[in-house]
């Protein structure tokens, strides 16, 4: 995550339907309370669907459409599925009653490779959160069934751009996590069974903020020595699937040490399958320090 200064961050994003993104004076403030808090802080799980909805709204707005108007040029409906988000800092520090403002540094555009980057701010308190996106449509009934469509141009990414580079790099870092999560052969740690209540989103896809979730509770299983006592400084998952309901997420981790004393941290690589056929959903690496 780029450091940035606070006083130069863009504000949150409103829209409107004439293909422009109108910049709202202020970022949206937040008191922290029940709804976005867990016994270790802040739920990132919150502010991942928080930062997602404003991605969504804001390519919403440079597109002219709403996001349930998204359409290939067979006229099938598009998704703009998230195939990556890093979280960066330390959720622990934010208690309840916080008073909170979540910024948008970074707009997701096809010169950006239509990544955003957001940032929950409580005095020096700081979150970051990236957000990588692509679209997918449906090629069958089932979730598994997700391909690439043929797009508009508007939809399309100019992934020469130079500011579509470090989106570039995160495609290539998921591309190498799945092909070393394909051979690895060690039997899950956790298996979790897709519910349609608790897991899909509005259209019917596992949400990759549950994905998430899911992990962390993995990470949690495998290693609970370490994820219990060093607050989570950063996390990369990355997701290159989906799953129908009654399908079961079977999630394998593992640990290494990344620095020993007197600043000891630990790295947790994990990588979750689709049950019915094995396939790879998701992979990510988190970073555990004192």
């Amino acid at each position: 995550m780029q450091n940035l200064e606070v006083s130069a961050m863009l504000s949150v994003l409103d829209f409107d339907l004439a293909g422009r993104a109108v910049p709202i004076a202020e970022p949206e403030t937040f008191r922290l309370g029940m709804p976005h808090m867990c016994t270790s802080g802040v739920r990132r799980s919150w502010l991942l669907k928080e930062a997602c909805h404003r991605h969504w709204l804001s390519i919403a707005a440079q597109v002219g459409r709403r996001p349930s108007e998204f359409r290939d040029i067979s006229g099938a409906r598009i998704f703009a599925s998230v195939v990556a988000c890093i979280l960066d800092g330390d959720a622990a520090r934010f208690r309840e009653d916080d008073m909170c403002q979540l910024f948008m540094v970074e707009v997701p555009s096809a010169q950006t490779g239509w990544r955003s980057q957001f940032v929950l701010t409580s005095g020096t308190k700081t979150l970051g959160v990236e957000i990588l996106t692509s679209y997918a449509r449906r090629n069958g009934p089932s979730n598994s069934e997700l391909g690439a469509p043929e797009l508009f141009e508007r939809f399309r990414d100019e992934r020469d751009h130079a500011a579509a580079r470090r989106a570039g790099l995160i495609r290539r870092i998921g591309r190498h996590d799945r092909e070393l999560a394909v051979r690895d052969e060690a039997p899950p740690h956790i298996t979790f069974e897709i519910n349609e209540d608790a897991h899909l989103n509005g259209v019917g896809l596992v949400y990759f903020a549950h994905i998430h979730d899911m992990i962390e509770r993995a990470e949690r299983n495998a290693v609970p020595e370490y994820v219990g006592t060093y607050p989570m400084r950063n996390r990369r998952a990355h997701f290159y699937g989906n799953l129908d309901v009654g399908d079961r997420l079977e999630i394998t981790a593992r640990a290494r040490a990344r620095s020993l004393s007197p600043n000891p941290s630990v790295v947790v690589h994990s990588h979750a399958r689709r049950a019915s056929d094995g396939q790879v959903i998701a992979c990510a690496e988190s970073i555990y320090a004192r």
